[in-house]
């Protein structure tokens, strides 16, 4: 079969081979042999070899695996596990590692704006390693090290690694994915400092090697770097944020020390390993806009500047690209908070309340860690200050950044207890020098423009999501770990998508949400990985984007396990299968808010009673149920228009769930019959339709013949819900469920423009249901279901298992009959 490739592919394929044709092994050692290499390579000469244990190591890999896996009632092949830890292993060159060092030294002094010349990476006064001496003290008793990184970067190790190799500290190993070892040559020198691990596919035998690799790093008294992952599909930040860090077999591997295989590694640590968070921090990242936006590789040289290179050639012929990526990542810092101990954190792990495991107490510690030290820089606080200030158009850049480094400090101060660390820059710096340095970099970048104003006069944004890539990364309110409130919103179409972009902007200006988390949960994982990935909504809300503090899953466990807050706004042909699976999955008490609108197809009843009878089938008495209702459209979330919401329970725990939704422009209102609030809803919608239809196609003229089919309405509606378990009250005239909601369909919104559209095509001498049929194909174009036309005969099916006439709604029925909606 015939495989077509795209153009990008082989543009990849091309640029694969060209590296391939590269020995990277020799142009080390030429660059270590040079005049301008031989004082670096003559002090990493000096270093104490690293790795020399690596074959021991591998062996106890080995014997650990054989063991784990004779445990679990399996017969091993010995030869075959052993090829497994060949492929995993590193193969350790001292002489590469030496010329590497050199030459990575040079080029990253190059590439980068060094504060401190004799340690590469750290500020002139020493503050990002003032705990040293803690992991240089612990490290002589011969423990082992984890060092858990913010990953941002391809380059994220290297500067760890140089920093290190200055400081001799030793060479930590990091895994490299297999795809990086698909070009040999960079395989070459990449396999003096990594393992090897299968991003994707990899059986149990395999990923049993992996996690034995790693223990018997941590057993040896060696040292290994483990990204904190961030994303399925890779642990480099797609928007800038830290997030819950997954489960990573690596760190569960290396934290697993005690084992009664007999080994000959003598380490005397049989009961313990450091945990060195590590945090690192960009002007600007290489792959910014590719892992945000989506943009090309060609990120990679961005602010080469085309004609300055282009001049530099016949000056320098050689040497014209080297000239001209001078600074051209800014400057970057590597920041080694306080180390742990593992024991210390499993005597932490034992006092904690939450329930999870312990690699993952490990992580969030170590996360919590990172968010307090890393540093802000002139970039991020000028994007950050940028996105302000356009939000709120007549302020000015330097006010806005003054604002923002305010909020910043003040933020730091309550949630660490300690003031934010800003890069050197920032704190020898007029604000006026600050928002020029950040510009600078933000142009060279292409997230603005260099001169182009708009008409508030900042800058001309270029790539919106670069520019909040970059605020992200100042904005430490998405850096703390330790959530205490997991909002998710269930459903990634218009609804969902407007619920969460109201509850983001509401708990994101709110201190008092500084530790909650919102999740948009999808189960279709292309449409989860497409809105995670753009951040945009469907249809209508194509343009539209979710606030930064929004994470978009298709993996229940991921999503429910530990959520506390789950507002479900699916489709009701969805929402007995999602409901069920989230009980299934969830580990804790919750609140289930009921947003779907429209009656369960299958068993013609309202999504609450069904829910309902879940929750006794489960047995679970530790989840309460909530209606929320309103008759606004999604649109009037997103697009912040005036709104009224209702809220219904049967308890004291509305107030909390209300203030998710006390906005400026949203009002909600509490009530205690979920059952006969969630009915007012469908129906009103339903009867919205009717009554439109009917006064467009002159059926119904005067007041009188008004007023007394709405009184019918009511009494039709009132008796449904009663028989449901309603009440009365919610009925009456006073009522905000069904009478603010009825009176507001009716007036304006999708169901008046619905029904006056098909009585206008009557009176006009067409049929209902095909004037029907074609208002629901332009409406589809739009990506808009009208299910209020499903629940017609659903209601009226209802209503029939009491007994139940309905003539109203039975007359709507028999006119709109012809029609057949695909449910």
């Amino acid at each position: 079969m015939k495989k077509n490739f795209s153009i990008s592919q082989i543009f990849t394929r091309r640029i694969a081979w060209i590296v391939n044709k590269i020995n990277f092994v020799n142009m080390a050692e030429r660059i270590a042999l040079s005049n301008v290499g031989k004082d670096l390579t003559d002090h990493f000469s000096k270093l104490p070899e690293s790795w020399t244990r690596a074959e021991k190591i591998s062996s106890l890999a080995l014997e650990l695996t054989l063991a784990q896996l004779k445990s679990k009632g399996e017969a091993p092949d010995r030869h075959g596990i052993a090829a497994l830890i060949k492929e995993i292993e590193i193969r350790y060159d001292r002489q590469l590692h030496i010329n590497a060092t050199t030459s990575l030294s040079l080029l990253f002094n190059q590439i980068f704006e060094q504060q401190n010349k004799a340690l590469p990476f750290t500020s002139m006064d020493g503050r990002d390693l003032a705990h040293l001496d803690k992991l240089k003290e612990y490290k002589e008793k011969g423990m082992g090290v984890v060092y858990l990184i913010n990953h941002s970067s391809h380059l994220d190790e290297f500067l760890l690694i140089i920093l290190w190799q200055h400081l001799g500290l030793g060479l930590p190993v990091f895994a490299a994915g297999q795809n990086m070892m698909a070009i040999k040559s960079i395989a070459s020198i990449l396999m003096a400092g990594s393992y090897v691990v299968l991003r994707h596919g990899a059986n149990k035998h395999q990923m049993a090697a992996l996690y034995n690799y790693c223990r018997a790093i941590s057993m040896a008294g060696e040292q290994q770097g483990i990204f904190l992952e961030a994303w399925r599909g890779g642990a480099r930040t797609r928007d800038g944020s830290l997030r819950y860090p997954k489960k990573l077999i690596t760190l569960k591997g290396a934290i697993d020390i005690k084992t009664d295989i007999e080994t000959d590694i003598e380490t005397g640590v049989e009961t313990d390993i450091v945990i060195q968070p590590i945090a690192l921090s960009f002007s600007a990242i290489p792959e910014d806009l590719p892992m945000c936006s989506r943009k090309s590789p060609i990120s990679w040289i961005r602010g080469l500047g085309f004609f300055k290179t282009l001049l530099r050639i016949p000056f320098s012929p050689k040497t014209f690209l080297w000239k001209s990526a001078k600074n051209l990542y800014g400057r970057a810092y590597v920041t080694a908070p306080e180390p742990f101990l593992l024991s210390e954190l499993k005597k932490r792990h034992k006092q904690d309340k939450s329930g999870i495991e312990l690699d993952e107490f490990v992580a969030l510690s170590a996360i919590k860690k990172i968010a307090r030290s890393k540093k802000i820089m002139t970039s991020q606080l000028t994007a950050l200050g940028l996105l302000k200030a356009r939000k709120k158009r007549r302020i000015d850049m330097i006010e806005s950044v003054t604002t923002e480094m305010s909020a910043i400090r003040v933020y730091h101060l309550q949630t660490f207890g300690v003031p934010p660390d800003f890069e050197d820059f920032i704190l020898k710096n007029s604000v006026k020098d600050i928002v020029a340095d950040g510009l600078g970099l933000l142009v060279r970048r292409k997230i603005i423009k260099r001169w182009r104003k708009d008409k508030n006069g900042h800058p001309v944004v270029i790539d919106e999501a670069g520019l909040a890539y970059y605020a992200t990364h100042a904005d430490r309110r998405l850096y703390s770990p330790t959530a205490d409130q997991n909002i998710v919103v269930v459903g990634a179409g218009n609804w969902g998508f407007a619920l969460a972009s109201l509850i983001g902007s509401r708990i994101l200006d709110d201190k008092k949400y500084n530790n909650a988390s919102l999740t948009i949960f999808d189960p279709c994982v292309e449409i989860a990985m497409q809105m995670g990935r753009d951040r945009n909504g469907k249809g209508r809300f194509a343009e539209k984007r979710l606030p930064k503090n929004v994470f978009v899953t298709s993996d229940f466990s991921s999503a429910f396990r530990k959520a506390s807050d789950v507002i479900i706004a699916s489709k009701p042909s969805d929402f007995e299968e999602q409901f069920e699976k989230i009980l299934s999955v969830s580990e804790q008490p919750f609140k289930a808010m009921i947003a779907t609108q429209g009656f369960l197809p299958e068993t013609n009843t309202i999504p609450y009673l069904t829910a309902l009878d879940l929750l006794k089938e489960s047995s679970r008495a530790d989840v309460t149920l909530y209606t929320l209702t309103s008759p606004f459209n999604p649109g009037d979330l997103v697009e912040t228009r005036l709104v009224k919401g209702i809220i219904s329970g049967t308890d004291s725990g509305t107030d909390p769930l209300a203030d998710l939704f006390d906005t400026p422009f949203v009002s909600p209102f509490i009530l205690q019959d979920p059952i006969g609030v969630q009915t007012a809803d469908i129906l009103a919608r339903i009867y919205a339709i009717w009554l439109n239809y009917l006064h467009s196609a002159g059926l119904v003229s005067t007041s009188t013949e008004t007023g007394y089919l709405v009184a019918q309405i009511a009494d039709e509606a009132c008796a449904l819900a009663i028989n449901l378990g309603g009440r009365s009250e919610t009925f009456e005239a006073g009522s905000i469920p069904w009478t603010a909601t009825f009176t507001a369909l009716c007036l304006e919104g999708l169901w008046k423009d619905f029904g006056q559209r098909v009585g206008k095509g009557v009176k006009k001498g067409k049929a209902p249901h095909k004037m029907i049929l074609k208002i629901q194909k332009q409406y589809e174009n739009d990506g808009i279901q009208l299910q209020s036309l499903l629940d017609m005969e659903s209601a009226l099916n209802c209503a029939g298992q009491y007994s139940l006439k309905m003539p109203v709604l039975e007359e709507a029925i028999e006119t709109f009959r012809p029609v057949r909606l695909a449910r």
